[in-house]
């Protein structure tokens, strides 16, 4: 692709006054753009402080959002939940614990912590060794009934190499419900490349078919399929250039319950706790004496996760947590969804959306532009949440999803971003120099533009709201 250079891209990013003579014909004169022009797209611009609109074009237009509906998750888990609301996972046993010994089962029940480490895995178990306890006669009995046994939602279709996107849910999770590949290159042509996992884990089998690349293409590809007993085999394949870089790969697992009670077995047996059985998954473990709680970090920093990355597992499990706590056990899609629609409703914004899952993944959400401005206007007056949420947005040019979004203002300009086939969309809050702040969103939809046209084009559109005010 041939490279543009650099002054004439700052050039392109300047405001379009010259050319214009209101705001809202600069803001037509970018979206008259040809490539626009065969597909969808809304605009909706207001005043946080006062409500005016500013601009509007096919506001209310049902749109596919994609990742702009973590914004709608994200409000109603810090507004239901409240910023400082903390997931816990519960250590506890059955039978009698007497000296050195848990004589029954140890029992690990989850809430569905969407930010659960490696890390994390390991100080639980180190509290576990600190406590006093060197053996259990009976099995690792692993609860994760406050969420439904559904890994997706209806509406996702899943590939079938297992991005980490597209990770499952569980109310027992581990990092992400993912793995990472590393794959080192071979010193010479005479040796083979290394495949390692972070963590390492019995619950994946690795098989090394890589071989150095004396000349031709150079490819790494990742096979995973189920493992008798539990567990998945992980194959890799492909052929790697001597001395060159490290790469890490990301794959989603197939089983997160397993995934979660392997690896923590493993981590128990390594601080020096043996067991008499083995691991048992249930969901309707019987009240048990407990041990201990870990507790997340505050729902205030996972949301910041969320948004600034774009984390797709995060935004389901906030979902399933919202109908497991505000309606009932088990947590599940649908119920996290009557929640949210319940206080958009409450809200007053009624006929502007249709929900099918947390994260924006799934095509069948529709979501107007008018209802996303209407939400970010409610949280930018809200005590109560709204600055754990205006926080959580990725800032253009920083940091997230947005880091590449760079433009020439040196303001924090607070965005949302959102990515599918034929989909983009961008969100957030503007602040002017005179201290209003304005909402904006701006989606396209069906879209025949390239990703990098799109992105050029909302970038352009987001740098003219400064100049809202001027009447030429």
């Amino acid at each position: 692709m041939r490279k543009i250079p650099a002054l004439v891209l700052v050039a392109a990013l300047l405001p379009l006054q010259a050319q214009a003579t209101t705001f809202e014909a600069r803001m037509d004169k970018l979206l008259s753009n040809p490539c626009l022009g065969r597909g969808k797209v809304c605009v909706s611009v207001k005043s946080m402080g006062t409500g005016r609109t500013y601009y509007q074009r096919n506001q209310d237009e049902p749109m596919i959002p994609a990742s702009n509906m973590k914004i709608l998750t994200a409000a109603a888990a810090l507004s239901k939940l409240k910023p400082w609301y903390k997931f816990s996972t519960v250590i506890s046993y059955t039978g009698e614990k007497r000296g050195e010994a848990i004589n029954g089962d140890l029992v690990v029940s989850g809430r569905g912590d969407p930010h659960l480490v490696s890390e994390e895995m390991w100080l639980m178990a180190g509290e576990i060794r600190k406590r006093g306890i060197r053996r259990v006669t009976g099995s690792l009995v692993l609860d994760d009934g406050f969420f439904d046994s559904e890994p997706f939602p209806s509406g996702w279709k899943t590939s079938s190499i297992h991005k980490s996107y597209e990770a499952p849910t569980g109310a027992l999770s581990l990092n992400f419900n993912t793995i990472t590949v590393m794959v080192y290159p071979p010193d010479n042509e005479n040796s083979r490349p290394v495949v390692a996992t972070e963590p390492q884990t019995p619950y994946f089998t690795v098989v090394n078919h890589l071989s150095a690349a004396d000349g031709g293409r150079a490819f790494v590809a990742i096979r995973l399929k189920p493992r008798p007993g539990g567990g998945e085999t992980l194959e890799v394949i492909g052929r790697v250039r001597p001395r060159g870089g490290e790469r890490a790969y990301y794959r989603a697992v197939t089983s997160p319950v397993q995934y979660f009670g392997q690896t923590f077995l493993d981590m128990l047996q390594k601080e020096g706790v043996t067991f008499g059985g083995g691991i048992v998954h249930s969901q309707a473990v019987q009240p048990t004496r407990k041990l201990f709680v870990h507790y997340s970090r505050p729902l205030m920093n996972q949301v910041t996760d969320m948004n600034k990355y774009s984390n797709n597992f995060m935004a389901e499990q906030l979902l399933k947590t919202l109908g497991a706590e505000e309606v009932s056990t088990p947590g599940t899609v649908e119920k996290g969804l009557s929640i949210v629609e319940k206080l958009l409703r409450s809200w007053g914004f009624t006929n502007k959306f249709q929900l099918s899952d947390g994260s924006g993944l799934s095509r069948s959400n529709r979501v107007t532009c008018s209802l996303l401005v209407d939400v970010l206007g409610k949280m930018y007056k809200e005590w109560d949440g709204g600055p754990e949420f205006i926080s959580s947005l990725a800032v253009m040019g920083k940091d997230g999803s947005a880091r590449k979004r760079k433009i020439m203002p040196s303001k924090p300009i607070r965005v949302k971003t959102g990515t599918l086939d034929a989909v983009s969309s961008l969100s957030g809050y503007y602040p002017l120099a005179s201290g209003e702040v304005l909402g904006f969103s701006i989606i396209f939809n069906q879209r025949p533009c390239g990703r990098g046209t799109e992105h050029h084009l909302q970038n352009r559109l987001v740098l003219e709201l400064e100049t809202v005010h001027d009447a030429k």
